[in-house]
């Protein structure tokens, strides 16, 4: 109904104006703006209001309406001259844009029908029509007679080098038709030598365009064309007459200046489909067939027809939507791991450039920075944890609990310490021991971050082993690339995808592959090298190195070995040292390579293995979810042909199954150091023991062997356990225990002599890849302090500096210590401690003894302590 009332109320406005059509129709503009504003209140009849409010019938609503329609006409037809229509109304209204340029109609002189009743606008509005309507006609008859006349394009010849250019608007007239604008080659024009025609370019100056060797002029100023044309053209002799006598211009360079060089677009030379290039094509995409299938045959390629079909369709049909299927017939879950693919060696060289560029920009030297991106490496480690116990089953079958705790924890809890102290670290150190007189040049210590590293990481421990020094190249401002291991491909792409997900990609990356991908980072040129694997590798890294005097970090294996004496405690002994060969399945470059017992505990020792393997694993390794396997099938053989060449006897273990890799704790009884396994670094759960009569053949044994293991690890009382670490070298060692002292995070870890060089962990890790810088400050009013070291020597000059830097000597000829009264002095008031918190500690001590001795003192004679002790 409201919409039926809307409508009649349209027709009835419509209707009761009818009968004014005319009339209003015959007035100025201003006048029907008049009427229009004073007609409104004339718009709702209160009858008409009443028949909107009440609704009544249909018939007898009609015939009100019409009648309604009826005296409303004439009503506004009556009041019409007393709204403004009758000449002796003089009332103006006040300009504004709709009425701008209207004529007044009111003035007395002025006859209202003499006036223009159409605005300014609409004047626009109709010129612009006629403009498009001419510009019809033209196209329409005139263009036909035109195209009549067309000739077919001739390229200028050698006898027309000038080409002239109008402007026509065809046919209308307009200022710009007069313009002419010429162009010419100055090598075309005729006559001209080569030195003549070089004296035309620079005559002509910036008209020239050097690129394109085209002279551009053009002429205006005359009222025709052809009067522009013969200008220009006097303009061209002239100028030749010019090039052609005087001074040849030969000194004077072309100026170029007015011109600005576009660089333009080029094919590039190597996008050139040669026989070598389809070649390269063709074997790309017989490798992306090879990537499909093996994505298939891993369940990462899928039925996209079929997925969409149902992700769409069964929702509708309020069906479950099933599993996707993959292309080869299998059900695939979400999958976490990305296959391993190796990184582009073409992208390999520009990768470091950019990073060594970054270096430059001392973008990753401050301190928020370093931090911000190990925080962030941090929270990316929590939220791949899960995908990093995936990956670490797939590669090594390594329980989630040794994932969680030799990995992922131990991650986490390296970047926290790291955190928490490199503001400590960063900090300038003063020189330590200074004399007196070279505190005046605020001698100092200032941590430098080395530059770009390449830090390179094992497959048995794939995340701590490549991320702790990673980690230690953060933290000291160093730009990195990462080199995970193949061997561990599953963990390898989860650690590409934490860096590259996290950390800043113009300052850090992963590189994933073999050997060829290696090489070509060996290749590029690094400020730090940071291995840890095998020693022939090793050897080959720093070869390389050495080839550009990299500095090198080689974290390598090592023939451990292990010795008990018949003092130690067999039970102990056993428990942990199987432990150590039972974690990650023996693969620890710091696990014992070897044990050597002492003959008088060799058969409890024995005993002792074979309880504790009862007990870590009722129901035998294989079965044990806590057991892991070997890397992969190469390291697999490689420890079985150990236990096929071994002269020993088998006492424990020896359990192996080829299809998964796996190779149960062994225990061997060998008679022999030359046995093979002993020989070789076994990397494996191999426990070969070799019974000894004494300590002393057992160190002369283990040097024989390996005089520089990368562990040692001594079982007995302290003094048979200290003079086996006086009497043994190695990078590390643990008494009574199994490499302990590679998972204390602040302990420095690393080999040495062929068991690896330098060493990591906590500070020690951003040491690593720090340069320790020696800084002086020489202040300008020290001068005259310095003026002994400059010519000319003399004598006093001498004596004076002997006298400011020479220390004396606190030892005889015959090397003994003399003690004088320095000496004396100095040790009462350090009370004989050494270093500043021995002395306080010392000091303290004193004093709280003083104290207690007065109260004492106080409380057994009363009358506080006598006089001459006051």
């Amino acid at each position: 109904m409201a919409t039926a009332l809307q409508s009649l109320r349209m027709t009835a406005r419509c209707c009761s104006c009818r009968n004014i059509t005319s009339r209003y129709t015959n007035k100025s503009i201003a006048q029907r703006r008049l009427f229009s504003i004073t007609s409104r209140q004339y718009k709702i009849d209160p009858k008409f209001k009443e028949l909107q409010e009440n609704e009544p019938d249909e018939d007898e609503f009609m015939e009100e309406i019409d009648e309604l329609f009826e005296n409303a006409g004439a009503r506004h037809a009556n009041n019409l001259p007393s709204y403004g229509f009758d000449e002796g109304v003089k009332k103006k209204l006040k300009p504004t844009f709709l009425n701008m340029g209207d004529p007044e109609p009111f003035d007395e002189d002025d006859r209202e029908d003499d006036h223009d009743d159409i605005t300014t606008l609409a004047h626009m509005e109709l010129e612009q029509v006629r403009e498009i309507r001419h510009y019809n006609r033209l196209a329409a008859w005139e263009m036909p007679m035109l195209s009549k006349l067309a000739k077919p394009f001739v390229p200028p010849s050698a006898e027309t080098p000038l080409r002239f250019r109008y402007t026509s608007y065809m046919g209308e007239q307009h200022p710009a038709e007069k313009k002419v604008v010429m162009e010419f080659c100055p090598a075309d024009m005729p006559g001209l030598t080569e030195v003549q025609t070089d004296k035309l370019r620079k005559l002509v100056g910036p008209r020239l365009n050097p690129e394109t060797d085209i002279v551009k002029m053009s002429c205006e100023m005359y009222p025709s064309q052809a009067q522009n044309k013969r200008y220009l053209g006097d303009m061209v002799d002239s100028l030749l007459a010019e090039a052609k006598t005087g001074d040849t211009f030969e000194d004077i360079p072309l100026d170029t200046r007015h011109h600005v060089f576009k660089v333009k677009p080029r094919f590039p030379v190597e996008w050139r489909l040669t026989k070598e290039r389809k070649q390269e094509l063709a074997d790309y995409r017989q490798k992306m067939v090879e990537t499909d299938l093996n994505r298939e045959h891993i369940g990462q390629l899928v039925d996209g027809v079929e997925t969409i079909r149902h992700r769409l369709a069964n929702p509708i049909a309020k069906e479950p939507v099933p599993e996707t299927v993959a292309a080869g017939g299998r059900i695939i879950g979400n999958k976490k791991i990305a296959p391993f693919e190796p990184s582009s060696l073409e992208s390999i060289p520009t990768t470091v450039k950019l990073l060594r560029t970054t270096f430059r920009s001392q973008k990753t030297k401050p301190l928020e920075y370093r931090l911000k991106q190990l925080r962030k490496l941090y929270w990316a480690i929590v939220d791949n944890s899960d995908a990093l116990i995936e990956a670490e089953k797939s590669d090594l079958g390594k329980p989630a609990f040794e994932t969680v705790l030799t990995e992922t924890e131990w991650m986490k809890n390296d970047i926290v310490f790291v955190c928490k102290n490199l503001k400590k670290w960063m900090k300038d150190e003063a020189a330590p021991d200074m004399a007196l007189q070279n505190t005046l040049f605020s001698p100092r210590i200032r941590k430098e971050p080395l530059g770009t590293a390449l830090v390179i990481g094992a497959f048995n421990f794939p995340v701590q082993l490549a991320l702790g020094p990673f980690v230690g190249a953060i933290a000291a401002g160093c730009t990195a690339v990462l080199k995970p291991s193949e061997q561990s491909p599953k963990t390898a792409m989860i650690l590409k995808k934490i860096v590259e997900e996290s950390l800043d990609p113009e300052a850090y990356t992963v590189v994933n592959g073999a050997v060829p991908e290696t090489t070509a980072l060996l290749n590029e040129k690094w400020d730090k090298i940071f291995y840890t694997g095998g020693e022939t590798v090793g050897t080959i890294i720093a070869k390389k190195a050495a080839e550009t005097l990299t500095p090198v970090a080689l974290e390598l294996g090592g023939r451990n070995p292990a010795i008990i004496s018949k003092n130690a405690d067999p039970n102990l002994a056993a428990r942990r040292l199987l432990w150590g060969k039972i974690l990650n399945a023996g693969q620890v470059c710091i696990g014992q390579n070897y044990v050597m017992v002492e003959k008088e505990i060799l058969d409890a020792f024995i005993e002792q293995l074979g309880i504790a393997y009862k007990e870590f694993f009722p129901n035998g390794a294989k079965a044990s979810p806590d057991y892991g396997r070997i890397v992969n099938n190469r390291q697999f053989l490689r420890i079985k042909k150990m236990l096929d060449n071994t002269g020993g006897k088998i006492l424990l273990g020896g359990e192996l199954d080829e299809a998964e890799n796996f190779i149960a704790p062994t225990v061997v009884l060998v008679d022999s150091p030359n046995d093979s396994m002993l020989v070789d670094e076994s990397f494996g759960p191999l426990i070969p023991i070799l019974p000894v009569d004494s300590l002393d053949e057992a160190i002369n044994i283990a040097h024989d062997i390996h005089s520089t293991p990368l562990g040692f690890y001594p079982f007995g009382t302290k003094e048979e356990t200290d003079k086996m670490l006086g009497s043994i070298t190695s990078g590390g060692a643990t008494v009574n225990d199994a490499f302990f002292h590679g998972s204390i995070q602040t302990l420095p870890f690393g080999g040495v002599g062929t068991s690896g060089t330098g060493s990591y962990r906590g500070e020690q890790s951003f040491l690593a890849f720090t340069h320790l810088r020696s800084v002086v400050t020489t202040p300008s009013w020290i001068e005259k302090m310095l003026n002994v070291r400059y010519p000319p020597y003399t004598d006093a000059k001498l004596a004076q500096f002997l006298k400011s830097s020479r220390q004396k000597p606190n030892f005889d000829r015959e090397g003994n210590e003399v003690r004088g009264l320095s000496y004396w002095l100095g040790f009462v008031t350090s009370l004989g401690g050494e270093g500043v918190k021995s002395v306080l500690v010392r000091w303290a001590v004193l004093a709280f003894v003083t104290y207690g001795s007065k109260k004492v003192w106080d409380l057994k004679f009363g009358s506080g302590l006598p006089s001459y002790l006051k």
